[in-house]
């Protein structure tokens, strides 16, 4: 059977939460309302890999103002004004998944979408050791004077990276 990739809907939720609980450790896992939020607020860069009904990863991706780190388990999500930059607040593959292309596929669609809404930056937050993952993606480190409560919500270790907008 085939991998789909497929906009994520308010009824992936679930299953979203469960990869996000299976794939982080060294944090808190965000609720469904809050990951329901970012899906809201742009349900156009947020998107899952499916095999049949198994739900085998996820990105959550927005318009953003380049430099900010959203907060995690907020409720809702206010886009900027301004945005300038898709972000890419959380991508996730199910353990069972690993190795399957699910990550590069879920890359290659909000990296789409980022084309679509005419952004010219795509960045995000390295967590738990996925800058060298990043880093073989185009990614580069930017130093960014965050909050010491910041980076403890994001679990410790991050690493704020951003690279243009090209294809894959």
């Amino acid at each position: 059977m085939s991998i789909h990739i497929r906009l994520m809907q308010p009824t992936d939720l679930p299953s979203v939460w469960q990869v996000q609980c299976a794939c982080y450790s060294n944090f808190e896992p965000e609720t469904q309302v809050s990951l329901g939020a970012k899906r809201e607020a742009s349900p156009q860069s947020c998107f899952v890999a499916v095999q049949g009904d198994v739900l085998l990863g996820y990105v959550i991706a927005m318009p953003w103002a380049y430099g900010v780190v959203p907060a995690l388990n907020d409720p809702s999500c206010n886009l900027p004004a301004e945005a300038d930059c898709l972000y890419l607040h959380d991508m996730a593959i199910a353990p069972a998944a690993a190795g399957q292309g699910v990550g590069q596929r879920l890359f290659e669609a909000v990296t789409e979408a980022g084309h679509k809404l005419e952004l010219s930056k795509l960045a995000l937050t390295a967590i738990e050791g996925a800058k060298g993952y990043w880093q073989r993606h185009g990614f580069v480190p930017v130093a960014l004077p965050l909050s010491a409560a910041k980076v403890a919500q994001y679990g410790g270790n991050i690493t704020y990276m951003s690279r243009e907008m090209h294809s894959c």
